[in-house]
């Protein structure tokens, strides 16, 4: 008889003004075959419509919607997880809709290795005009582990599809507020967590076998905004860290501007 404890795991969302898109996310995270789960909705939105939007499972045990004042996706995964009682925390954005097994591969992905702290799945599109414009993804072939910061240029992924252990994310105050949608530097929250955890003796995974779909279609003028955020937000999530006096990260700077010139970015590459 097979008694082990399945592992609860608490997924976060922050949103604001979608509420169109976040009734599907919520529903397909309720579809998922994994029984051991709770959702916390942290809702920055300037309208009733998001909250309307979740309405049909606001008295469901299983959801916990907050309302927050202060804009930012940094602050608001902070605000979901600090609500959040388990020990993995899974993280996805509004726009998105994830499979059946989306629960149950992520808690998979934690049990390879007790020091994984962060876990990256792919991010594929949904059906748009390929004429009109683009949707942001991250598509990865094979799983991948750095272990140490000298591996942090294998690796980009992207918050519309991760999962980290709370008490990984207690012990490096969370994400910075001044990073990410709707914060001053506009992106790189999750890149910048992701450097502290190699740096602390934390191991990320990346992994084809953790998926979902992103639906966050965006015209050409609105890619060349997002763009520019993503170099914005990188370049100071970079500064911030040398700042600090982590100089190791120079060498992962340079790997990568080699690679960007020369090579490619899985998640650029993305934007057309």
């Amino acid at each position: 008889m097979n008694t082990k404890k399945i592992p609860e795991i608490t997924v976060v969302i922050t949103t604001r003004n979608r509420g169109d898109k976040l009734s599907s996310a919520i529903e397909s995270i309720f579809s998922n075959d994994y029984e051991n789960f709770k959702v916390v909705v942290v809702d920055q939105s300037t309208d009733d419509v998001t909250k309307k939007s979740v309405n049909n499972y606001i008295n469901d045990k299983k959801l916990t919607y907050i309302m927050s004042d202060i804009p930012g996706s940094s602050r608001g995964r902070n605000v979901g997880i600090e609500n959040s009682e388990s020990e993995l925390i899974a993280i996805t954005d509004d726009d998105c809709v994830v499979p059946r097994n989306w629960l149950q591969s992520i808690t998979e992905a934690f049990e390879i290795d007790e020091r994984v702290g962060i876990v990256f799945g792919n991010v594929t599109p949904g059906e748009y005009d390929k004429s009109r414009g683009f949707i942001p993804t991250y598509i990865r072939e094979n799983s991948y582990t750095a272990h140490s910061i000298k591996d942090k240029h294998n690796l980009e992924g992207i918050s519309a599809c991760m999962g980290l252990r709370k008490s990984m994310w207690e012990e490096l105050n969370g994400f910075d507020h001044m990073l990410g949608v709707g914060a001053y530097f506009k992106s790189g929250e999750e890149s910048d967590l992701t450097i502290r955890a190699l740096l602390h003796g934390y191991s990320v995974y990346e992994t084809p076998s953790v998926s979902l779909v992103h639906n966050g279609f965006r015209n050409w003028e609105e890619g060349f905004k997002l763009i520019e955020s993503y170099w914005y937000g990188t370049g100071a999530m970079f500064a911030k860290h040398i700042k600090c006096g982590h100089f190791s990260i120079i060498s992962v700077l340079t790997k990568l501007g080699i690679r960007w010139a020369f090579g490619s970015s899985r998640v650029i590459d993305s934007l057309g």
